[in-house]
């Protein structure tokens, strides 16, 4: 008999194509069943709609305020009292709905 008659299909290259074909699948398989926890996470524009300056103003005072309570100028219990008071104060110069008028 000749070296290609003892040839089993499995040392064929056909055979590797094969089960190339079968790995990726499965990976892909595993990939598309996973798909939530392998892409990052997007979180929605909640600012979409708002005025970038209000938006701005916003953020800088909201960090003002974060900043006085890490270096405990403030107490707990004013924080949310100070947060809000600079929302209405941004609110107040740079209307947030002012975008859609635009």
């Amino acid at each position: 008999m000749t070296d290609r008659a003892r040839r089993s299909f499995l040392d064929t290259g056909g055979a590797r194509l094969l089960a190339l074909l079968v790995a990726a699948s499965a990976a892909g398989l595993v990939a598309f069943y996973h798909r939530a926890d392998l892409l990052p996470k997007v979180p929605p524009a909640a600012d979409a709609g708002l005025d970038p300056e209000f938006v701005a103003c916003r953020d800088f005072r909201v960090g003002q305020v974060d900043r006085m309570r890490s270096e405990g100028v403030i107490g707990d219990a004013q924080v949310e009292v100070f947060k809000e008071r600079a929302v209405a104060f941004c609110a107040a110069q740079f209307p947030p709905d002012k975008a859609a008028v635009r």
